[in-house]
């Protein structure tokens, strides 16, 4: 996310960078919940809803704000209307609010005026600052151990604090390696991604003979608008990005990382800093990059060759981190509001609907049991790419402490990579002054960190 280039959120060109986007908009957001914490005073009321005629005798009304729209909206909207239709005491709604920067303004203004959408869909890292300014409600009492023992582990955990729910996985992802598979068969490599980041550069060679639009073909493009996929090379070269709030970007492994992708850029001239991340692969003018599992969908239409998938390249270790949203209710709502929006949580996480939102979207099965439904398994042996980031899934972890919990850790950490990736200069002190940066930050959420998470993670 470098830019606060945030695009719509669709489901045809859907990235991390616009899924997590809101994390920009840490600063708005912590000041703007201060009058807010500890779950909105005397309770908070609904957004407006307009309900259908049809719905109108419904006794609960459940809003539901997310940044779906166009492909991924009518999706969300069609399982509403399965919930809606599979029982007659709740009418639910999704709403769409714009990209999730808007949306998490848009929350925070709601969270402020004391009316609130009964579930939110919060981005990986967003719903740590709204935990952080204790806003968010502890989902135990509703979460029972049949719920959670259906979810991938590392998924459903990754919204669990001091063995407390606070954030129910649903579009969930982790970065894979996307590759032009015909680009590949004319260059004479294997149908397959590179294993790991030497041989990614040992393919350049042949990979840069190539020629697109009259133009020398390129290994990959790199991302100066996001952290997620450094993040994840990062750990691939053995390094993090903190260990707890520790920062340790400006270390080991994460030095050798981007040394590592400065070099393929600048030395072998074998990669490209992306201005317009994920363009270039799709107009066949570099072999292979990063992105979400959420972005399969949008690839397949945009590309005008056979794509390929494969799990991310390993150097020293396996790196997955994960990404994506999930939904979370607010204290301070009445009680019955939070057992309908559940009701709706739960029917959202069973694993027909899961099945249908990752096959309709190319978001992760979040839920075990999606992978046997009929249509997955049938989707699964059509396109083996959509079981890439399922097999990954194993060996996927949840963000450095410091990227999830920190104000601006991804623009602060993506503005060094710009320097590196775009102005050539040497790793070391540019990630010096990155984690100075971090560190500074770190500062200002310890004391509410300490009190609400510790050790616990």
């Amino acid at each position: 996310m470098s830019e606060q280039r945030l695009a719509p959120i669709s489901g045809a060109a859907l990235s991390r960078r616009s899924l997590l986007g809101l994390v920009g908009a840490g600063a708005v957001v912590a000041p703007a919940l201060a009058g807010c914490s500890h779950g909105g005073g005397n309770g908070f009321a609904q957004v407006d809803v307009k309900v259908p005629k049809k719905y109108s005798n419904r006794k609960h009304k459940v809003v539901l704000w997310s940044s779906w729209n166009a492909s991924a909206g009518k999706v969300l909207d069609g399982l509403v209307a399965k919930f809606n239709d599979s029982q007659n005491e709740i009418y639910a709604q999704a709403q769409y609010q714009g990209n999730y920067f808007d949306a998490t303004a848009k929350v925070t203004a709601a969270l402020r005026g004391k009316a609130v959408p009964d579930i939110m869909a919060f981005g990986q890292t967003a719903w740590q600052i709204f935990f952080l300014n204790e806003t968010l409600e502890d989902l135990s009492g509703y979460a029972d151990e049949k719920f959670s023992s259906s979810f991938y582990a590392n998924l459903y955990g990754a919204g669990v604090i001091k063995n407390k729910p606070y954030w129910i996985s649903f579009a969930r992802s982790t970065p894979i390696m996307y590759y032009n598979r015909d680009l590949f068969a004319k260059a004479g490599l294997p149908d397959r991604g590179p294993k790991t980041w030497s041989e990614l550069r040992d393919w350049g060679s042949v990979l840069t003979k190539q020629k697109a639009a009259g133009k020398p073909v390129k290994a990959t493009e790199l991302s100066g608008g996001d952290s997620w996929e450094f993040e994840a090379s990062v750990w691939e070269f053995g390094g993090r990005i903190s260990n707890g709030l520790d920062v340790v970007v400006n270390k080991d492994g994460a030095v050798e990382c981007a040394e590592f992708m400065r070099k393929l850029i600048f030395q072998d001239k074998m990669a490209i800093l992306a201005s317009e991340y994920g363009t270039n692969f799709n107009n066949g003018l570099v072999g292979t990059y990063m992105n979400s599992t959420g972005a399969l969908a949008g690839t397949y239409e945009a590309a005008k060759f056979e794509v390929g998938c494969s799990p991310l390249p390993t150097q020293v270790t396996r790196g997955v981190p994960t990404g994506g949203a999930g939904f979370s209710i607010f204290k301070g709502v009445p009680k019955e509001r939070k057992q309908a929006a559940w009701e709706v949580i739960k029917f959202l996480s069973s694993p027909e609907s899961s099945a249908t939102w990752s096959l309709g979207t190319g978001y992760l099965p979040v839920v075990k049991a999606a992978v046997n439904q009929p249509d997955y398994e049938k989707a699964m042996q059509k396109d083996p790419n959509r079981g890439v980031a399922v097999a990954q899934l194993a060996h996927a972890g949840r963000l450095d402490e410091v990227d999830a919990y920190v104000q601006n850790a991804s623009p602060i950490i993506y503005g060094g990579l710009q320097k590196i990736y775009g102005d050539n200069r040497p790793s070391q002190g540019v990630l010096d002054d990155v984690a100075k940066q971090l560190t500074a930050g770190e500062k200002k959420i310890k004391p509410m960190y300490d009190k609400l998470v510790g050790g616990a993670g």
